[in-house]
């Protein structure tokens, strides 16, 4: 194959759009913290609907169900156990937007994960597991089994 001028002109601007494109999902992703929603094909455990169930793993795990000014309701999991949350969907006048985890029994610990609480008629499962240095979190969105 020969090399011409125009050849290496196309590929060279194809190669640049390529970084740039590359470069612009990775300082959209620094600059959006929170994970992208998963939703999952089974639905809620029947009698937790609208709720949050948030399982810890070997360590403490920190759930902040927190609104747009990072006002809310945080709860602290001891190891190996689920919480159900009811107040997933928010009390009267607040709502929650998003859920943040920390580890470890300072309950200000910096965040490790961050998830979009999901809309009405949808509950939310996130299982916690690695440990405390390295911690593993992963959150599904799940219908309810009314709305299935």
């Amino acid at each position: 194959m020969e090399f011409t001028v125009k050849r290496v002109g196309v590929t060279a601007v194809a190669a640049g759009a390529a970084v740039v494109a590359i470069g612009a999902t990775v300082m959209a992703t620094a600059a959006d913290p929170v994970a992208p929603e998963v939703l999952s094909a089974v639905p809620a455990e029947a009698g937790h609907a609208n709720e949050g169930k948030y399982t810890a793993g070997d360590y403490v795990l920190n759930v902040h169900e927190l609104n747009g000014d990072d006002e809310g309701m945080g709860t602290t999991i001891g190891p190996n156990t689920t919480y159900y949350s009811k107040s997933l969907h928010g009390t009267g006048s607040w709502q929650p937007t998003v859920l943040k985890f920390s580890v470890g029994t300072d309950s200000d610990a910096p965040i490790v994960y961050s998830y979009p609480v999901p809309g009405a008629g949808r509950a939310v499962d996130c299982v916690a597991s690695g440990t405390q240095a390295a911690p593993s979190i992963r959150c599904e969105t799940k219908l309810n089994p009314a709305a299935g």
